[in-house]
């Protein structure tokens, strides 16, 4: 039987301040996910959290208020 070798590498984690740089988030947006994210300064976090993370605070309510999602503008 043909010898194996699988490598499971972990993803990169990056700070998230290199992260910023990399997807050129502008500095409002950038301390906005940290303030909604709990993240302090140096936090390493893969790209797909970070992409995950800047997803989530540009679709929130600018009031911060929990909406259903069928929720209508009334």
């Amino acid at each position: 039987m043909a010898n194996k070798t699988t490598t499971n590498t972990p993803p990169e984690l990056l700070s998230i301040e290199e992260l910023k740089e990399k997807n050129k988030t502008p500095d409002r947006i950038f301390e906005g996910i940290k303030a909604a994210e709990n993240w302090k300064a140096g936090k390493a976090v893969t790209q797909e959290d970070y992409e995950k993370a800047l997803e989530g605070f540009l679709k929130s309510p600018m009031g911060g208020k929990k909406v259903k999602k069928d929720a209508k503008g009334r």
